[in-house]
């Protein structure tokens, strides 16, 4: 029997799928990432055309069957045009997607996790488009998934003397000066990024923009985040990669 529901999403991606239908991957409110199909969304006159493209926000009416749910209907909430009108904003949207795509089980609600995406959706359109945010973003989803680094003791002795900031990647955490000693391979954060980071950790989006951070701290971290997803995700993110690729080649700011 087709059970019928709904829900608001966020378009993680989409792609082909029969000759006019579309498959699409939503972080869904109420029910976490979900695949689901789009009938006929290729044709010129489908009303579904706008609501499955990359990181709008969406109100989806569903009837899922023996396999994967089909959208009836739905609306625009949010289209988050302003995002659409810079190339790099735009990028940096669709890595969040990716990492959501990619991180995030079928079927197990985040609904904190969706918040915290809209709540960053919604900065970014409104033009607060920062590294910081970002990297806010990447904690909520690590927080979120059970990956908190533990930043205020020895993740091996327990031992609050963490001294210089030495960290374990194997281990999620910061080493004391004692265990240290008999580890290799250590990453060695500043005391600023990691200040940053324990910041991240339990702040809001709305406060993102009042934090002031240096450049070398912001670029350590975002190096430190991008080792610890890749290792406890075991994924690689291309778009992250492509970012930083056309950064080097094209002139842009911040």
């Amino acid at each position: 029997m087709a059970i019928q529901f709904h829900s608001e999403a966020i378009v993680l991606k989409n792609m082909d799928y029969q000759e006019a239908d579309k498959l699409v991957s939503v972080f869904s409110a109420v029910r976490g990432k979900i695949q689901v199909v789009a009938r006929g969304v290729k044709k010129p006159g489908s009303s579904l055309r706008a609501l499955v493209q990359p990181f709008c926000h969406v109100q989806l009416y569903l009837v899922k069957g023996r396999s994967m749910a089909v959208v009836t209907q739905g609306r625009m909430i949010d289209f988050y045009g302003n995002i659409r009108q810079d190339l790099f904003t735009a990028m940096q949207a669709v890595y969040m997607m990716e990492l959501l795509d990619k991180a995030l089980m079928d079927e197990v609600p985040l609904p904190k996790l969706f918040y915290s995406t809209h709540q960053v959706l919604r900065a970014m359109n409104e033009g607060c488009v920062t590294p910081l945010l970002l990297r806010y973003f990447e904690v909520r989803l690590l927080v979120e998934l059970g990956y908190t680094p533990v930043l205020d003791r020895c993740v091996n002795c327990g031992s609050k003397e963490i001294g210089a900031g030495l960290f374990k990647l194997a281990a999620g955490g910061l080493l004391c000066p004692q265990c240290a000693r008999q580890e290799n391979g250590l990453i060695a954060v500043r005391p600023d990024s990691l200040a940053l980071l324990r910041l991240l950790t339990n702040a809001s989006a709305h406060v993102i923009d009042r934090i002031h951070s240096n450049p070398a701290s912001l670029n350590q971290l975002e190096w430190f985040l991008e080792q610890y997803l890749e290792y406890y995700l075991e994924r690689r993110f291309t778009m992250k990669h492509t970012i930083r690729w056309l950064k080097k080649k094209l002139p842009v700011n911040g």
